[in-house]
C-alpha cells in the first residue's frame, strides 16, 4: 500500500499552543489540521475525512474521548490519545508507521492487529538482544507475556479461576500452578449486597 506521507491527514485536538507548535514542526510531512475542542470535530470530519486524530486528554474528562469515538469511524481513522507528555512522543510513533520510501510499514498495512503490534515491538527487542549475549529468549518472553495476560483475565473475571481458565483455554489446575509460579495475586471484589427494604 503506497502512500505519500503528505496524503496522511491528521487532526490535532489540543488547546496547548506549545504542543500545537511542536507537533506542526515535527509532523510537517503530514497534513495537520488543528482544533481546540471535540465539539468542532463533527463539522470538520464531515468536510474532510482524517486518517488519524491526536487528542490531548485530561484526568476527569473521559466523556470527551467517548464523544470523539462516536464521531470518528474507527474502521478508517485511528486515535492517539494521551497527556501532553505522551503526545510529545506521537511524531515518533507516526513516523514509524511510514517508512522513508513513503510506504506504510508492515504494521500499518496489516491494519495494526495484535500479532502485527507484537511483531513490531519484539523486533526491536530481539535486535537489542542479538547485540548482547542473550540466552533463553523464548521462555523469558513467554513469561513476560503470560504474567500480564493471566493477571488481566483474572481481573476481568473478578478472580474467578474457573472462568479465567476457560477464557485462557487451559485446565484450571494448570492455571492455579501458573498463578503460584508467576506470583500472581488473585483478588475478588465483593459486590455490594442489595439492601432489603
Amino acid at each position: 500500500m503506497a502512500i505519500r506521507p503528505a496524503a496522511f491527514s491528521l487532526l490535532l485536538l489540543t488547546a496547548d499552543s506549545d504542543l500545537q507548535a511542536q507537533l506542526k514542526q515535527d509532523l510537517k510531512e503530514f497534513t495537520l489540521t488543528v482544533a481546540k475542542d471535540v465539539a468542532s470535530v463533527p463539522k470538520m470530519a464531515a468536510k474532510h475525512p482524517f486518517d488519524g486524530v491526536i487528542v490531548e486528554t485530561k484526568r476527569g474528562q473521559p466523556h470527551e474521548l467517548a464523544e470523539l469515538q462516536r464521531t470518528i469511524d474507527p474502521a478508517h481513522t485511528f486515535i492517539v490519545a494521551g497527556s501532553r507528555s505522551v503526545l510529545r512522543q506521537a511524531p515518533g510513533w507516526l513516523q514509524a508507521l511510514v517508512n522513508g520510501n513513503g510506504h506504510l510499514s508492515n504494521i500499518a498495512s496489516r491494519d495494526l492487529c495484535l500479532e502485527s503490534y507484537i511483531e513490531c515491538k519484539l523486533g526491536d527487542f530481539v535486535k537489542g538482544m542479538k547485540k548482547g549475549s542473550a540466552r533463553n529468549l523464548h521462555p523469558m518472553l513467554i513469561q513476560a507475556v503470560e504474567r500480564p495476560l493471566i493477571s488481566l483475565v483474572l481481573k476481568e473475571t473478578n478472580g474467578n479461576q474457573i472462568q479465567a481458565a476457560h477464557v485462557l483455554g487451559m485446565n484450571r489446575n494448570t492455571l492455579r500452578k501458573k498463578i503460584v509460579d508467576l506470583c500472581i495475586s488473585v483478588k475478588r471484589e465483593r459486590k455490594p449486597r442489595a439492601e432489603i427494604a
